[in-house]
């Protein structure tokens, strides 16, 4: 009897350990990707550990991207096309803050955080669960930049494990549609160009989301359907669509691309200096001579922008989208 209890003892005890255990191995087997690296010769080794004597995996080309994990003397570690490795730092372009498409990764958390910047300070735009997809389209700092859903944000680099070739380098069956080389395609990163949707469809999809609001209170200072100032509510709806905005109107009016009055087309924000003292006042423009604003008097409305008064007032336009 007493070794019977042993036994059931001992079992138990080993299930405890395990299941202490599990939880800290897979923590660990999460890994902080450091940058990314572009290649600068002709063909480079991916060698199976830090010396020229050791195994070549693989060769990578010219301008081909790479996933640094880390440093060992003169050598980087490295994800190339989803093999780790070693490379000579003396034929990479290493950069820890760099626009590149390194295709989809998948989640291996819980509740893992998506940011509206690169650390924990900033605000929490969404969460994704395990094995959900993120497309990957930059790294700063440890931190990739990222479409999930509608949103543009940022994940700590080590709750997601790399899933695809990246689609610059030459085995890759896809090409990129946002970045190649660090240098912008022409096509600006959205959820919905991520999907196929033209921009027409992004504006539209904005302006049905800002009418939601009509009539919601002017509050200063606020940034919810609860109560909005202007620049909150611009931001708001922006960031519902996975755009990501400055708080005030002074700095969204640094933003994006100047348009003309007779240039502006459905999405594009005007700004107004209502204060004098430059810009104070914004509004998204709808199309045929209105824009939608959370004005002080009225609330989230929309307004003639050819009135006299918002035409003596208007700044100018940025076009954001």
């Amino acid at each position: 009897m007493k070794l019977t209890h042993r036994i059931a003892s001992l079992v138990l005890a080993i299930f405890i350990i395990i299941g202490v255990t599990a939880p800290v191995a897979n923590a660990s087997a999460r890994q902080l990707k450091t940058g990314i690296a572009f290649v600068n010769a002709s063909s480079l080794r991916l060698r199976s550990s830090a010396s020229t004597s050791s195994k070549t995996l693989d060769y990578a080309y010219r301008n081909e991207v790479v996933v640094v994990l880390g440093k060992t003397g003169s050598w980087y570690k490295v994800n190339y096309n989803l093999q780790n490795g070693y490379m000579h730092e003396s034929y990479l372009r290493y950069t820890t803050r760099e626009d590149g498409e390194l295709g989809y990764g998948a989640l291996n958390g819980n509740k893992v955080k998506i940011r509206s910047g690169p650390s924990t300070g900033h605000s929490i735009l969404t969460t994704a669960s395990i094995g959900d997809k993120v497309y990957i389209i930059g790294i700063n700092n440890q931190w990739f930049k990222v479409i999930f859903g509608n949103h543009i944000g940022y994940i700590r680099s080590d709750y997601v494990d790399l899933t695809e070739i990246p689609y610059e380098n030459n085995d890759s069956s896809k090409s990129p549609l946002f970045f190649r080389g660090g240098k912008s395609t022409g096509l600006k990163p959205s959820p919905e160009a991520l999907r196929g949707e033209s921009t027409g469809s992004l504006a539209s999809s904005i302006i049905a989301t800002a009418k939601q609001y009509i009539g919601v209170p002017y509050l200063w200072g606020g940034t919810t359907p609860k109560g909005f100032d202007c620049s909150g509510y611009v931001q708001y709806v922006f960031n519902k669509h996975g755009i990501s905005l400055p708080r005030v109107s002074k700095d969204q009016y640094k933003v994006g691309t100047a348009v003309s009055k007779s240039n502006l087309i459905p999405g594009d924000l005007v700004f107004f200096n209502t204060s004098g003292s430059g810009v104070s006042h914004l509004g998204i423009y709808l199309g045929s001579g209105q824009f939608i604003h959370a004005s002080t008097s009225k609330g989230v409305v929309i307004t003639n922008l050819n009135n006299s008064y918002w035409t003596e007032r208007c700044v100018g336009a940025r076009r954001v989208i």
